[in-house]
């Protein structure tokens, strides 16, 4: 227990300090990998994922919903990394005018079109198998969600480089992210090159904690941010130690 508290409080303390995260963080030159898809079809066939449909495993979702409502009303939302649309339940009160949720498991995208079958029948919902990476299409959305998933997706100035053209003038990214010291190296680049139009962190009694948020970043930022993370992915300088 003692060591759970004093993991969550080097994990809030690095929001702001990101020097702090840093030097608290192991492994931090072994990048995360995303498993392979078939592991990830297994799973979904297996059941493994059906606890994450239990309410105390949906704050996150229903917090960033209402973030994503409170500026878009009637909001269009693209998924990416949407396994079996649950996020869209959190959404569905808030009226959106459309979503499409994205997922690379087949399995996923198939109990989602059973789980949003009225939804999908009626056009306001579509669910694609497709790999986050580089899914392509041409409509464009108030939102691009990415929740619990952008770990798992390479560079992510890269990722929100392709998702630009998405974006409705006014655009933004609604992003979760399990709160860890890793995941969270991203949330620092990704800030960075971003306006924060909503922030905030979950934390549940059983221990679950997340990181929400919604930010518009511009097509310069991105381009500079780019530019940027490749001169610190070639000069190696995350992997350097912290202290001489």
């Amino acid at each position: 227990m003692a060591y759970l508290r004093w993991r969550r409080f080097t994990e809030l303390a690095s929001l702001d300090r990101p020097w702090l995260g840093e030097l608290f963080m192991r492994k931090r030159g072994k990048p995360i990998v995303a498993a392979p898809v078939e592991k990830w079809d297994a799973e979904y066939q297996d059941g493994i994922y059906d606890r994450l449909n239990r309410s105390e495993q949906r704050h996150h979702h229903r917090l960033l919903a209402a973030m994503i409502a409170d500026r878009w009303p009637n909001p269009r939302v693209l998924e990416i990394g949407a396994g079996e649309g649950v996020f869209y339940e959190a959404l569905r009160a808030h009226r959106p005018a459309r979503y499409v949720g994205v997922d690379f498991s087949s399995p996923a995208i198939a109990r989602g079109e059973v789980r949003l079958a009225p939804e999908i029948a009626i056009g306001e919902v579509k669910m694609l198998l497709g790999d986050g990476r580089g899914f392509e299409t041409d409509e464009t959305f108030d939102v691009v969600v990415f929740s619990e998933c952008v770990e798992h997706l390479g560079e992510v100035e890269d990722l929100v480089a392709h998702y630009q053209d998405n974006l409705k003038p006014g655009g933004a990214v609604g992003l979760t992210m399990w709160l860890a010291l890793k995941p969270l190296r991203l949330w620092h680049r990704l800030k960075a090159m971003s306006q924060v139009l909503d922030e905030a962190v979950i934390n549940t009694p059983w221990g679950g904690g997340w990181l929400v948020a919604v930010v518009r970043a511009t097509k310069m930022a991105v381009a500079l941010a780019i530019s940027c993370a490749s001169w610190i992915i070639q000069s190696d300088i995350l992997d350097r130690p912290i202290l001489a």
